[in-house]
């Protein structure tokens, strides 16, 4: 289970090391450009990726801009084990090391199962989702324990509960969660943090820019700010916490559900206007 975000801020986080060295997959957009933002702000050292060269040379002149150390970019398709193998080595050239792997590169999908005609998209979110962390974990393991580093998963409140219109984002997330929770336990005695952050809907363009999306009544309700969002998530990293769900009421319904199932998924369906 996770951690509620309201106690945890109460406790000190680490001093923030300076001169961090962060490796952000998805730092072009979203979660994690704004994750790439606030690093900047701290004068990280920062190793950006995603797919599109432009977008990502935008952000990186934001965060020099705003502070950074330095910032380098790498074009990489995480569905490739072997681009996200050169992005880690990229990392390794530049700085010698990791201190930070940020895991937010992925897609979404949006519809019924009933209504699938295809079974691509599940096999593309699985190899994007749950693959390109897996693939960026593989590589940047070994140095991150050098470190005694940490590993910040952007996963969502979809790996922790099942939810309408998401049966192909739900499975991928539920893998990257199972999987770092697993690799927790094995990394118990390398000092190595894992911080799985859970977020709900986010005022971002993930859902505009999914692989299969029916536009639905609530798609434009229930999300929350990015920076918002990301200071939470960043609030969670300092504290080098093990898991999180916010806002309360998304940590509220993860942790009742087992207890009221037939209660929460009905308030789900309801929100999903099923």
């Amino acid at each position: 289970m996770g951690n509620n975000l309201t106690i945890l801020k109460l406790v000190s986080a680490k001093k923030v090391k300076p001169r961090s060295r962060a490796v952000i997959t998805g730092g072009s957009s979203g979660i994690g450009r704004e994750i790439a933002i606030q690093y900047s702000m701290r004068g990280y050292r920062l190793l950006l990726s995603a797919r599109q060269r432009g977008p990502l040379e935008e952000t990186k002149r934001m965060c020099e801009s705003l502070g950074a150390e330095e910032v380098h970019t790498q074009v990489t398709d995480v569905d490739s084990e072997d681009q996200c193998k050169a992005l880690v080595e990229k990392a390794i050239e530049l700085f010698e090391g990791i201190d930070i792997l940020v895991l937010c590169a992925g897609m979404g999908a949006h519809q019924l199962f009933k209504e699938v005609t295809s079974l691509e998209s599940y096999q593309r979110l699985m190899k994007t989702n749950f693959f390109g962390y897996l693939h960026c974990t593989f590589y940047a393991l070994n140095y991150l324990k050098e470190s005694k580093g940490q590993i910040l998963v952007v996963s969502s409140i979809s790996g922790e509960i099942g939810l309408p219109f998401r049966t192909a984002y739900c499975a991928s997330k539920f893998a990257v969660t199972g999987f770092f929770e697993a690799l927790r336990t094995e990394l118990d005695q390398d000092n190595v943090a894992i911080t799985i952050v859970c977020p709900p809907s986010v005022k971002t363009k993930f859902r505009e820019n999914s692989l299969v999306r029916v536009k639905t009544q609530h798609d434009n309700e229930h999300t929350i700010d990015v920076d918002k969002c990301v200071k939470d998530i960043l609030a969670a990293a300092d504290r080098r916490a093990r898991k999180i769900y916010f806002p309360f009421k998304v940590y509220f319904a993860a942790y009742v559900r087992p207890f009221f199932p037939d209660l929460i998924d009905k308030k789900l369906k309801r929100a999903a206007k099923l």
